[in-house]
């Protein structure tokens, strides 16, 4: 799988306002469903394994949620980046803690093996202090996705 091939411009979500991370995934859900990557049951699918198993992650620098659903949920493999104008609350994954997030890549994984290569791509760039630093200040989402683009290279 060729990763950078799953960020798409159109897959850049800044300052979403959201209430809380049900709100959050429906609206997310919402978009994923009208631009094809995702089915119908994707928004519940989302939340259950979120329930079942949390995708919350916490580095020095950065706190951020790697939400994905089964496969069998998914239409086309994506990386949706989102970036809330408040954090949200959420629990750490593995550890069932709470943390508040403002920063979610969310996953459309068709293959499970894709699952842990993502997830160690995620955790080595939320460990790098310059990717965290100017992550943050970009504002604008062709901006985000051309930096992103960079760094899945």
């Amino acid at each position: 799988m060729n990763y950078q091939d799953m960020l798409q411009q159109d897959l850049i979500f800044l300052n979403v306002d959201a209430e809380d991370r049900t709100d959050l995934y429906q609206q997310v859900a919402n978009k994923l469903l009208t631009l094809g990557y995702v089915k119908d049951s994707y928004e519940l699918a989302l939340n259950n394994r979120e329930d079942e198993f949390p995708t919350g992650v916490v580095s020095d620098y950065m706190s951020i949620a790697l939400p994905h659903a089964n496969p069998e949920n998914i239409n086309k493999p994506f990386v949706c980046v989102v970036t809330t104008k408040q954090p949200v609350q959420m629990l750490q994954m593995g550890y069932n803690t709470e943390e508040r997030a403002d920063t979610f890549f969310f996953l459309g994984i068709t293959h499970p093996d894709d699952q842990l290569i993502l997830l160690q791509k995620f955790m080595a760039l939320i460990q790098d202090q310059v990717f965290v630093e100017e992550f943050n200040n970009i504002s604008d989402s062709i901006e985000m996705f051309n930096y992103l683009n960079k760094k899945f290279k």
